[in-house]
């Protein structure tokens, strides 16, 4: 088997500064969108359609945000405190989407990522959609709205 060498070139060319820089940093997919996709619904027992939610999350990621990928089944745990702290497991599919800046601070682009998960959590009947944008953890529970 022959040995492939691959090489990276890290040597810094001239950046641009002041106000090119910037344009350059705000159309960086920078930021990370993270949805977990459920199982079961609150119960903790009833499947829900899951490949549904992903490939409809998948679509949204792709319209809103310019694509996605989804990993296959994690093993997950949520307490659920409004049933005096039932744990729910569940197997997630999680939903990783890179974004700009500029797009995850579009009014339209949230309304619609929010709408999408108000939708799921309210139709696979879950206690709470999680999502994390950046580095924030946004435990989504009102479903209401849509």
């Amino acid at each position: 088997m022959q040995e492939i060498t691959i090489y990276i070139d890290r040597v810094a060319k001239k950046r641009p500064s002041g106000p090119q820089r910037a344009a350059l940093r705000e159309g960086r997919k920078s930021i990370l969108v993270v949805l977990f996709v459920p199982s079961v619904e609150r119960d903790g027992t009833t499947a829900v359609n899951q490949n549904h939610w992903v490939d409809a999350a998948l679509d949204m990621f792709g319209r809103v945000f310019g694509g996605a990928t989804a990993y296959p089944k994690a093993k997950g745990i949520w307490r659920d405190d409004e049933r005096g702290g039932v744990l729910v497991k569940d197997e997630p599919v999680v939903i990783h989407c890179y974004t700009t800046p500029g797009d995850i601070q579009n009014p339209r682009k949230l309304a619609e990522l929010a709408s999408f998960c108000r939708r799921m959590g309210r139709d696979a009947r879950q206690g709470e959609i999680g999502l994390v944008i950046g580095d924030e953890y946004l435990a989504i529970r009102d479903f209401a709205g849509e």
